[in-house]
């Protein structure tokens, strides 16, 4: 009797044992990604991706943010002026100490405030800025690395006679600058609230799935039918319609004044944004700014309107594309082999994206440098393709 008690118990653990090995395998992330089980994580993508992964690591969208590094921010600090004056011998300097970087607020001499570079916000293309974790919140520091001046700035929309410390950075920016972080809601005042940030949460840049979807199921198919050649349980970009093509770009290049009635965390390829608004999904005004309002000015084009164009016909998300005008170029002349102008181009030096999507100044978002008060333009490229004073039809 006690044999066979004995026996049906090895049984049973054996099973137990059996079922937990076969969750474990069957999920790629083993439950580990913040998001939830139906999400693998990026690096499931990388044994049948290795080179598109390997170039997207390269790319803007995935370096939009980040754990800083102290090699990263010593090229930084390097190359650059490391402080900024305010009123009053008031400055903030950027510094090391055990192997940190701080940004520390200075008057007289004395030390009055010193914060760590904890997590990098931006690419650094344009321009880097930079928060340290309290109390499970973010804030912003005061200084802001940009880069076309090689410089440090006083942060967007700070106060040019003293360093400000106190913003919260708050999910909604992430929503935008990162794949996912969990928030809850803490009351602050009797109609006040703000939020709390787990970091541990935190998938920093723009991961795979946050462009093709929940990727368990397809990591699991593909794993199990090594041989099969057609993408299942993940969403290929292509197979959508012009719209869900362009809402899944819109959801972080449409501005981040619009009303949210859902997380974008919940936005998953294919849905429609428009739900996602209140009241509804505008076009951003009859003047949408450069800075992050590339759909509306994309969509007030004659190219966009006459054609069937997506972000996709002249961006490929997965590589590098800074500084690179004639892959841009190149996505004109498809179109536009033979422009009436073609003679003035090839004689005057200048191309069809400096012309027709110039440089343009951000009316929303403030640089300046301290105590001087002077203002800093930040220059962006504006996705409004047309004929600008000064070009050529």
């Amino acid at each position: 009797m006690l044999h066979r008690k004995a026996l049906f118990v090895v049984i049973l653990l054996s099973a137990v044992v059996i079922f937990f090995v076969q969750c474990l395998t069957s999920n790629p992330s083993n439950g580990n990604d913040p998001r939830g089980r139906f999400f693998a994580g990026a690096n499931s993508c990388i044994t049948c991706h290795k080179d598109i992964a390997s170039s997207y690591l390269h790319t803007n969208h995935y370096k939009t943010s980040g754990e800083t590094t102290h090699d990263g921010l010593k090229n930084f600090i390097n190359a650059s002026n490391n402080k900024v004056y305010y009123e009053d011998s008031a400055l903030v300097i950027l510094e090391e100490k055990t192997s940190r970087f701080y940004q520390t607020y200075k008057m007289y001499g004395n030390v009055l405030r010193s914060e760590p570079l904890d997590i990098a916000i931006g690419s650094a293309e344009k321009a880097q800025t930079y928060a340290y974790w309290k109390n499970e919140q973010l804030f912003q520091l005061p200084l802001t690395f940009f880069a076309s001046r090689q410089a440090w700035t006083n942060s967007p929309g700070y106060p040019p006679r003293m360093p400000y410390f106190n913003r919260v950075i708050l999910s909604r920016c992430f929503e935008c600058h990162a794949s996912y972080v969990k928030k809850t809601d803490f009351q602050t005042g009797p109609l006040e609230m703000s939020e709390k940030l787990a970091s541990s949460s935190l998938i920093f840049g723009i991961d795979c799935e946050r462009c093709h979807g929940p990727a368990t199921s397809h990591v699991e198919f593909h794993q199990q039918n090594p041989n099969a050649t057609e993408a299942k349980f993940i969403t290929v970009i292509k197979t959508l319609n012009r719209q869900r093509q362009l809402d899944i770009c819109a959801a972080c290049h449409s501005g981040n004044d619009l009303d949210i009635q859902r997380s974008l965390f919940a936005f998953k390829p294919g849905d429609t944004l428009a739900n996602f608004y209140f009241p509804h999904f505008g076009n951003g005004g009859s003047e949408p700014d450069v800075h992050g309002k590339q759909m509306q000015l994309l969509q007030a084009s004659k190219c966009f309107q006459q054609s069937k164009m997506t972000c996709s016909s002249c961006h490929n998300t997965h590589q590098a594309e800074e500084d690179k005008l004639e892959i841009f170029i190149a996505s004109c002349n498809a179109c536009h082999p033979s422009p009436n102008h073609k003679m003035q181009v090839a004689t005057s030096g200048k191309n069809c994206i400096d012309c027709h999507m110039p440089l343009q100044v951000s009316r929303s978002l403030d640089f300046n440098n301290g105590k001087e008060r002077r203002s800093i333009p930040y220059l962006l490229r504006t996705h409004r393709i047309a004929v600008y004073p000064g070009g050529k039809e």
